[in-house]
This record gives C-alpha cells, structure tokens and sequence, in this order.
C-alpha cells in the first residue's frame, strides 16, 4: 500500500509541475493570463479532469472565479517565475535588478 501511494504521489507531483510550468510559460510570453483546462490538456496531454483536480491542490495555481476551469499563476507567483534565470547547469542566476534576492542552499 505505501508503495502504491508513494508512485502516485510522484505521479502527481510530476503531472502539477508540467501544469504550473506551461501556466507559468504562458504568463511570461504575455498572451495569456488565464488558461482553460482545455488548452492545458492539449498541451500536457492529461485529461480535463486530472488537470482540474491537480490544479485545485496546487498551492501557486487559482481557479478565475467564473469559471469553473480556468486556471492561472497566482499573482505573486507570476512575478517570480518571470524573473527567474537559469545557467547551462540549471543553476539560479542573479540579474542586477534581482541582486541579493537569492539565497544560496
């Protein structure tokens, strides 16, 4: 039984990573603010219901509010992922406006 949770666990987490991922590209190439759940399947090939369930759990993803499957970046959490420069070792790069932001783990 533990096993059989721990693989959905990674499943899950794997699966929101892509979702928040494409959400956060699509803020950054500044044509969407919003997406359905439509528009995400088609892209990560999960189905609408997976992806409004992972969505709903996500704590950096919200729901519009008139829509029951529209989906975003929270607003702070867009700001952030624009931000964010990596070099060829995936490694978090300071810019001069983000001097002093990072810390080092």
């Amino acid at each position: 039984m533990f096993i059989l949770r721990s693989i959905k666990t990674a499943k899950d987490r794997r699966d929101s990573n892509r979702i928040y991922q494409f959400l956060c590209r699509s803020v950054q190439d500044g044509q969407y603010r919003f997406r359905s759940s439509e528009a995400i399947s088609a892209v990560t090939n999960l189905h609408v219901a997976r992806i409004a369930e992972l969505c709903s759990k996500h704590g950096h993803i919200e729901r519009k509010e008139q829509h029951r499957h529209t989906w975003r970046v929270s607003s702070a959490e867009s700001h952030h992922a624009v931000n964010r420069v990596y070099d060829e070792a995936a490694n978090m790069v300071e810019t001069p406006e983000q001097t002093g932001q990072f810390k080092d783990w």
